[in-house]
C-alpha cells in the first residue's frame, strides 16, 4: 500500500520561489506498484474521493489478490511474454509499468515514434449510469424495467433487493451524508453541479454531483468486451443492448479487476487562488501530469507500437472523466532551440525547466476518444460510433537531448489546464466466476452478451426500442482554469447533442432524477488557437542542425524519422519561417471529423428540456 502524497501548500512554493520543473522520469504517480485494483479505491474512481486514499496495489512479484493471475494480465496475448531487464533510471515508475506489462521496451526516441494509430475495435459508446439517476436502475426506456430489475425478474433474483444494494452503491442511497433536498433549488446553492436525486416514489433526496458514475467500469469494458448489438430474450424478459451495457458496465465495477494505472489523480480544489507560476503553470504537479513527455511516449507506444487502446481521465481539473481511446494523430512536429522557445513561450531569455534539454520539439497531436451515448443498438458497426467521438488537439513542448530522447515537457496554451489528468489499461477480463457486492453474477450476464454478439448482425428475433438515458452533466472546470476538452464521462460527462439519441433525464417530480441544468450538458470545447490544428509539414525526416539559439522553429514530418529543416519556397510545403515564428501549416488532409449516417434500429428520440430551478 502507497499512501497517497499530501498536496504541498501554496505558502511553501511561493517561498521557495523556485521553478518547478518535470523531467520525465518525476512524474507523479500515486502508487509505484505494477498493478492496482479497480475498487472503491482505485484512483480513477467516478466520484469524489477523500485526500489520502490509498489505493489497492501490488507488484508482479508479491502479487497476492491482485496478482495471484499475473500470467493472464496480457489482454489478448497480442505481444511477447515479459522480459526481465535493468530499466534505465531515466524512465519514470509510470514508463516502467507499461514495459512491465507488455514485455516490450518503450521506444523514447521521438524520430522512431508512429505518428498516428486508430485503434480497431472501436471502443462501444454507452451510458456512465450516473449516480443521481440510481445508476442501472434507471429505467431509461419508457414503461419499461429498468437494467437491473430484468436482470433480477430474467435470473429469479429479487428484485427489490437487488435495486437496493445497488443503489446503495451506486445509486442514491450510497449519498445519504449528503444534503438532503425536496428539489433542486435546495441543491443550486452549493455550487458544485448538484441536482436533487430521488429514488423511484421518494419525494426527498440527496444532493449529488451529476458527474459521479461508473465511467471507470464502462471505459475498461467497451474496450475489452464486444459490442451487444441484438436484443436477447432469457425466461420472458427482453434485455435490449443498452440494457446489457449497463450490466456488463456494473459488473466492471464490482468486478476488482487488475489495472495499469499511471499518473496521479488530480483531488483537490480547481478554483484555488494564486494557484499558478509566472508560466502559467499550475504549481500543483498533481494538476500539471499527467506531463507531455510521458502522454506523448505513453500515447505513440501504446497505440502506436502495441495496437492497444486505453483509459484515460480527459480533465485535469478534480473532476473525472473516463474515457476510451480511439485514435491519435500528430498534427504538427517542428523544432527550434531552447532558447528560442524561452523566448517565445514563456517570455525568458534562458529556458527554465530542464538543463539537459539540447532540443526542443513543438507538437500538436489530436488525440480522440468515445464519448456517452444514449442510443439503443449498436453504434460501431453502425458507423454511429463516429457521433460519440470527441477529439481535443494538445498542444506542448517536448525536450529531448542530441539523439532525439525524449526527456520531458511542457503544456502550452490552453492544453496547460487541459489535458489528461491519468490515464490507465485493464489488465483483464472478469474471472467468468464473478459474483459482485451488489450480486451480479458476470457468468450470467456474460451470456447475454454472447448470445446478443452471435447474430451476425441478423437481429430479427426481437424488435429494439430507443433510449432515454439520463443526460449526463456538464464539466464544472473552473473558467479560470480553461474549458474541459469537449467529451463525456462520468467523470464529469457531457451530453451528446440533443437529437443524437441521448435523451435527458425525466422530469423532475416523477420520482426518477432530474435532468442536470448546464445549457446542452456538453463540456465546453478546448481552447486551441483557432480550433483548427495544422497539419504535419513535409520534410525527408532528417534533424534539422542546430544554429545559434535564436534559430526559427522548422516544421517536421512525422513519418517516424527525425524532423527536417523548412524546405525550400515553391515545393509544395510550408516556408521556412523567419525569426522565431512558427510557419503556417496547411490544413491537414482527413483530419476533418464526419457525421455518421443514421443506423437503421438505432432509432432516437429527441430529448426533453431539462427542468430549470
Amino acid at each position: 500500500m502507497v499512501q497517497w502524497r499530501l498536496v504541498c501548500g501554496l505558502a511553501a512554493l511561493y517561498a521557495a520561489g523556485t521553478v518547478k520543473a518535470m523531467p520525465i522520469q518525476d512524474d507523479p504517480t500515486d502508487t509505484p506498484d505494477e498493478l492496482t485494483t479497480m475498487d472503491a479505491n482505485f484512483p480513477g474512481y467516478g466520484a469524489f474521493m477523500e485526500i489520502g486514499t490509498s489505493p489497492t496495489s501490488a507488484t508482479l512479484s508479491t502479487g497476492g489478490e491482485v496478482g495471484k493471475d499475473a500470467d493472464k494480465y496480457n489482454p489478448g496475448q497480442l505481444h511477447a511474454a515479459r522480459i526481465n531487464r535493468r530499466l534505465e533510471v531515466t524512465k519514470s515508475t509510470d514508463m516502467q509499468k507499461l514495459e512491465t506489462f507488455f514485455g516490450l521496451e518503450l521506444e523514447t526516441d521521438i524520430t522512431k515514434l508512429p505518428t498516428k494509430y486508430q485503434h480497431d475495435p472501436i471502443p462501444w459508446p454507452a451510458s456512465y449510469w450516473p449516480v443521481y439517476a440510481d445508476s442501472i436502475n434507471y429505467r431509461w426506456a419508457k414503461g419499461k424495467p429498468s437494467p437491473a430489475e430484468k436482470y433480477a425478474n430474467a435470473f429469479g433474483y429479487d428484485a427489490k433487493e437487488l435495486m437496493d444494494k445497488i443503489s446503495a452503491k451506486n445509486g442514491i442511497d450510497s449519498q445519504t451524508k449528503r444534503k438532503n433536498c425536496t428539489d433542486d433549488a435546495v441543491c443550486k446553492a452549493l455550487k458544485d453541479g448538484s441536482v436533487c436525486a430521488k429514488r423511484e416514489g421518494k419525494t426527498e433526496g440527496h444532493c449529488i454531483p451529476t458527474w459521479f458514475g461508473i465511467c471507470h467500469a464502462w471505459a475498461p469494458a467497451a474496450i475489452l468486451e464486444a459490442e451487444p448489438a441484438c436484443a436477447v430474450e432469457r425466461n420472458g424478459t427482453v434485455f435490449e443492448p443498452y440494457d446489457i451495457k449497463g450490466l456488463i458496465t456494473l459488473a466492471y465495477d464490482g468486478s476488482k479487476i487488475p489495472t495499469i494505472f499511471t499518473g496521479s489523480r488530480f483531488n483537490g480544489n480547481d478554483n484555488a487562488p494564486n494557484n499558478t507560476d509566472q508560466y502559467g503553470r499550475f504549481f500543483d504537479d498533481r494538476r500539471r501530469d499527467i506531463s507531455p513527455g510521458y502522454f506523448h511516449v505513453a500515447v505513440t507506444n501504446i497505440m502506436g507500437r502495441f495496437n492497444h487502446s486505453f483509459v484515460v481521465d480527459i480533465t485535469a481539473g478534480n473532476e473525472v472523466w473516463n474515457q476510451p481511446a480511439r485514435s491519435y494523430e500528430i498534427l504538427r512536429l517542428s523544432w527550434t532551440t531552447p532558447t528560442a522557445a524561452a523566448k517565445k513561450y514563456f517570455d525568458t531569455d534562458k529556458y527554465p525547466f530542464n538543463d539537459a534539454a539540447t532540443k526542443i520539439a513543438v507538437v500538436t497531436t489530436r488525440f480522440s476518444w468515445i464519448v456517452e451515448s444514449g442510443t439503443n443498438g449498436p453504434l460501431v458497426s453502425t458507423g454511429l460510433v463516429d457521433k460519440s467521438t470527441t477529439s481535443a488537439d494538445y498542444e506542448y513542448i517536448l525536450e529531448t537531448d542530441e539523439t532525439y530522447q525524449i526527456l520531458g515537457g511542457e503544456w502550452l496554451s490552453g492544453s496547460k489546464a487541459n489535458h489528461p489528468d491519468f490515464l490507465w489499461l485493464p489488465a483483464s477480463k472478469p474471472d467468468n466466476s464473478t459474483v459482485t457486492s451488489v450480486g451480479l453474477h458476470y457468468a450470467e450476464i456474460e451470456a447475454l452478451l454472447d448470445e446478443s454478439t452471435s447474430s451476425s448482425g441478423d437481429c430479427k428475433a426481437v424488435s429494439q426500442t430507443s433510449t432515454a438515458a439520463p443526460a449526463p452533466a456538464s464539466s464544472t472546470e473552473s473558467s479560470a482554469a480553461g474549458s474541459a476538452p469537449a467529451a463525456s464521462g462520468d467523470g464529469s460527462a457531457p451530453a451528446p447533442e440533443s437529437g443524437d439519441g441521448s435523451a435527458p433525464a425525466p422530469e423532475s417530480g416523477d420520482g426518477s432524477a432530474p435532468a442536470p441544468e448546464s445549457g446542452d450538458g456538453s463540456a465546453p470545447a478546448p481552447e486551441s488557437g483557432d480550433g483548427s490544428a495544422p497539419a504535419p509539414e513535409s520534410g525527408d525526416g532528417s534533424a534539422p542542425a542546430a544554429s545559434g539559439d535564436d534559430e526559427p522553429e522548422t516544421p517536421a514530418s512525422g513519418d517516424g524519422s527525425a524532423p527536417a529543416p523548412a524546405p525550400a519556397s515553391g515545393d509544395g510545403s510550408a516556408p521556412a519561417a523567419s525569426g522565431d515564428e512558427e510557419p503556417e501549416a496547411p490544413a491537414a488532409s482527413g483530419a476533418e471529423e464526419t457525421q455518421a449516417p443514421a443506423a437503421s434500429g438505432a432509432e432516437e428520440t429527441e430529448p426533453p428540456a431539462a427542468p430549470t430551478s
